[in-house]
């Protein structure tokens, strides 16, 4: 009997915080909220990357890069994100050498699975680590 009215109560509960849904929160609302975390070079909302914020790699050399552009799925913000990585991953560039990928973190937001909303009324989102490549390296081999 107790467990039944505790539920009776939870669904009342939750039915009350959620009859409207969560407010969605805006790109700039997004963006505010990762801060110094939004890098343009990296990251887009619509792949349309800035072109005030060139992405700078090795195209030549002896470990060659390329452009790399990941699409996220929609609980991500942001949905887009460029980076580079070696076009010659795991080639011998000098003795005893071969080309690597130099991993860096970013972080990006990711929508929180849960039927509750922040205190003011929106989604909740949290923030993440994400690897990407930041170049390639002759870099010494480890086994």
């Amino acid at each position: 009997m107790i467990v039944e009215r505790l539920l009776v109560l939870f669904v009342f509960l939750v039915g009350s915080v959620q009859s409207e849904g969560c407010v969605p929160l805006s790109n700039q609302q997004l963006i505010k909220k990762l801060g110094n975390g939004f890098i343009a070079q990296h990251m887009s909302m619509d792949q349309n990357f800035d072109g005030n914020y060139p992405l700078q790699y090795n195209q030549h050399g002896i470990c060659s890069s390329k452009l790399v552009f990941d699409q996220l799925s929609d609980k991500h913000f942001p949905r887009f994100i460029r980076h580079v990585k070696c076009d010659s991953e795991g080639d011998k560039c000098l003795t005893g050498k071969s080309c690597h990928t130099v991993n860096a973190y970013i972080n990006i937001l990711e929508k929180e699975a849960t039927i509750f909303c922040d205190d003011d009324g929106y989604e909740q989102w949290t923030t993440l680590s994400l690897k990407i490549g930041a170049g390639c390296e002759c870099a010494v081999d480890t086994p």
